[in-house]
Order: structure tokens, then sequence, then C-alpha cells
């Protein structure tokens, strides 16, 4: 895989892109990805990151120092934030986790910080300096309490489930809140998840429950179906009164609040001319910028120098493809 450092001098704005950088999906919470790279292939990965990824043939790593910067924008305008480290992949894979942490939480506005992990980075030395550095919250990726099981499903044999659950249980003696995050996964592992819970209920930490999903580039695990909402909201409940425990979240239990989103800077059929930047996530894609927003072009041949000529054709949240034209 090429890996791109994003740095300042990329000229590569880190608000546009999916896959590194600063999402705004119009609430306090903001979504910081300083890395798109992953260390496990899971079997349901939605991303379809890690090794054996078939559809992405490029890697981000952003300067630390460059996020900060930008971050720190962001924050500024937006005010109260509350900052989530996540990732296409995972974000403990990134060297400098502790620094970009101790940076947010000196930020005046940051109210709160919390982060995505499979877990398999965690060292006590690691947690105890997220602890120190600020972090309030890690939501932890465990989908069942057997070890083989998590090997399958983490699509790596070497996976240590119990390394995982150790950190877990060092986290949650922490001041640092643990929240498991467990994919539920129909017909494969529905009584795991119950085990969970029981975990959950006797560490008396958070379990948060999600949703398998299939998007059109998702690692797709054979013979899973998805839910319907309906469907999934129904096991919620009664999993609810079962265990007396909370696993149906709004946006407040979770410290997000209402915010007005950044204001968006190109629109939809809007005509550019922009060099390329960089080589894309995909096959086919290319990275451009205008007015501080990275677009990424699809189906573009160009070479990272070249100008070319494009029109916007998607915008949500403040995230931006284009086609050349």
């Amino acid at each position: 895989m090429h890996i791109v450092q994003v740095t300042k001098d990329s000229k590569i704005p880190l608000m546009g892109h999916i896959a590194f950088g600063i999402i705004d999906r119009g609430s306090s919470l903001i979504q910081v990805r300083p890395t798109s790279l992953c260390n496990l292939s899971c079997t349901f990965c939605s991303t379809d990151a890690g090794p054996q990824s078939t559809t992405h043939k490029t890697g981000y790593v952003v300067d630390p120092d460059y996020l900060i910067e930008e971050v720190r924008k962001v924050v500024e305008k937006k005010g109260k934030t509350h900052i989530n480290i996540d990732s296409v992949g995972e974000p403990a894979s990134y060297p400098p986790l502790v620094k970009i942490v101790e940076a947010f939480h000196a930020m005046p506005n940051v109210y709160f910080i919390s982060m995505q992990s499979n877990g398999t980075y965690f060292t006590n030395e690691l947690i105890d300096a997220l602890e120190t550095a600020g972090l309030n919250r890690i939501h932890l990726s465990v989908h069942t309490t057997n070890a083989e099981q998590a090997k399958a499903l983490m699509g790596d044999s070497s996976y240590d489930h119990n390394k995982t659950m150790k950190a877990a249980e060092r986290i949650n003696n922490s001041s640092i809140e643990l929240l498991f995050a467990p994919v539920v996964l129909p017909g494969v592992n529905e009584g795991e998840v119950e085990k969970l819970i029981q975990v959950a209920k006797q560490w008396k930490c958070k379990i948060g429950i999600q949703k398998y999903e299939g998007y059109k580039y998702s690692r797709k695990m054979k013979g899973v179906k998805r839910e319907s909402y309906y469907q999934f909201y129904k096991r919620l409940k009664q999993w609810e009164e079962k265990y007396d425990i909370q696993l149906v979240y709004h946006a407040k239990d979770l410290e997000i609040q209402q915010s007005p989103a950044l204001e968006k800077t190109g629109d939809i059929g809007e005509r550019i001319n922009t060099p390329i930047l960089s080589e894309g996530w995909f096959a086919g894609q290319k990275i451009a910028a205008h007015k501080q927003r990275a677009i990424t072009v699809n189906n573009c041949d160009a070479q990272p120098g070249d100008r070319i000529n494009l029109r916007v054709i998607e915008n949500k949240n403040n995230i931006y493809l284009a086609e050349a034209c």
C-alpha cells in the first residue's frame, strides 16, 4: 500500500475527505481521523480496512502538528466541542496519539475526548499515558468473549482476545470510561454479545451495540444478513429488559449536544479548475483541493501536479466528491 503523509506542505486540506482529517456532521461532536491504517482485517469491516483490503491502494497518515493546528481552528469556530478520535482503520496505530490527546485536552472549548479502538495496541503504559493526557472514553471494538471466534471475526489468527480484555479491565479501572462496542452479527454472535452485556453489567461500564451494515465497498460476511432497524432495536429492547441495562443511547447519553455544522465551501454542480495533489483512497481516485476543502475526484487518471477541470457531485457533511469534466 502506498502511504501518503498529509502535512501542511502537502497542501491537502484536513476537511473534505472521509479517510483522514476532520469530519463535522452537524453536532458538537467532530470526528478526528489521524490515520486510515489498520492492523486487522475484520470479516465484517464496513470500510474494508487492513492488510486484506481489496479496494484501498492508498493509506494516509496526518502530521500531528498540522492536525492539531486545523482542529484548533475548527474548535474555535464551533465553540463547545466533543472530539472523537476515530478512523476508517485503527486510531491507536497512530504513534503521536498521546500528543494529540494532550493538545486537544488543552483547548478551552473541548469538553470531552473519546476514541474508537480495536484494543490491540493498548499496553498498560499507553493506557496510563492516555489517562494522564485527558482522554475521557474509549469505545472498544470487542465482539465476542470466545478467543477462537475472536480470531476469526478479526481476520487475524494472531489476535489475542485475552490481551484485549486485560486492557479493557485496565481501562475500566482508570479514570477513562470504558464502552464496549460490539457489532451484532445475526446468526453468528448474538449469544456472545449477550455474554458481553453481562460482563459490562458486572464491570459497571457502558456497552453500545452496533448494527451490522453492508455497504458497496465493505467486507461482507457470507450468510449474514442485515437486520432492519426495527429488528435491531427490538432486539436491544428485549436485551435491556432481560439484563436491566441501558443499550439504546441518545446523543445526550454520549456527551453530544446540538451545534450548527460548519459552512460548506463548494456547491453541487460547481465547476473548478485545480491541481491534483495526491492519489485517492480507491483505485482511480485522486485528491484535489478548493477553498480549504479536500476533494475526491472519481475516475481520474491525471497525475499529481496536473491541473484539471472538475465538477462537484457531492458535498454532504463537507465531504466532497467530484468528477473530471
